[in-house]
């Protein structure tokens, strides 16, 4: 059943998303971004500090989600943009994660920063990724996309964030000098492995363009 349903090219499309943006949750989020932020880039201030300013930063991040959040997912449902949204936010993220890779040992602002954006651009990528499953599923399928696509998401960021624990215990393996090393290397294959997902989000603009009912809600949008 589900793998028939990984023959249409757009829930593919839709699904791996999925596998990008758990990669980001797992590795950057759950996994090293915290720890590293404490004991690098932190590095000589008391924790409750580096605690504090983490704080504050995924709770400034996640306030500008909920204010941007409702405003843009209408602006997308009136222009048809949900795609072109999600990508650009998808981009934020992808930058931002990548940026991590060059911030020194002590520069917390810098990967504060940059964390904040890449919750911002992860969070709000989401909005518009969860609104394209009615457009790549019908009634009686979007259940089973729907769970298809959280079971790819747990896939591959649980993989992905195995082989960053793998390389952060064993760095030498990976021709890596240390374990930091390894972290900054660990942001750099989220991202990329973002950008590599993305070309697949295009399978979904194909799939669009030919849906009467997305076509419908578009000359609908421009009435109102």
């Amino acid at each position: 059943m589900y793998l028939k349903l990984l023959r249409k090219r757009e829930v593919l499309g839709w699904a791996l998303y999925d596998w990008a943006n758990s990669a980001f949750a797992t590795t950057v989020m759950a996994g090293f971004f915290p720890i590293f932020f404490k004991d690098y880039w932190c590095k000589g201030r008391e924790p409750t500090v580096s605690t504090f300013w983490l704080g504050v930063t995924v709770s400034a991040s996640s306030l500008i989600v909920a204010v941007l959040a409702p405003l843009l997912g209408a602006m997308a449902d009136r222009s048809g943009s949900k795609k072109r949204s999600l990508l650009r936010f998808a981009a934020l993220g992808i930058l931002a994660t990548g940026g991590l890779y060059f911030v020194p040992e002590g520069r917390w602002q810098v990967a504060a920063s940059l964390y904040g954006l890449g919750m911002i651009g992860f969070l709000c990528s989401l909005v518009f990724y969860d609104s394209l499953i009615v457009s790549v599923s019908e009634d009686r399928t979007v259940d089973r996309v729907s769970s298809l696509g959280y079971g790819v998401g747990y896939l591959g960021g649980g993989v992905l964030f195995l082989l960053n624990v793998l390389m952060v215990r064993k760095p030498a393996l990976f021709g890596l000098s240390s374990p930091a090393a390894a972290v900054h290397l660990a942001f750099v294959t989220v991202a990329a492995t973002s950008v590599i997902v993305q070309s697949r989000v295009s399978e979904i603009t194909s799939f669009l363009r030919s849906d009467p009912r997305y076509v419908l809600l578009k000359l609908q949008t421009r009435m109102i």
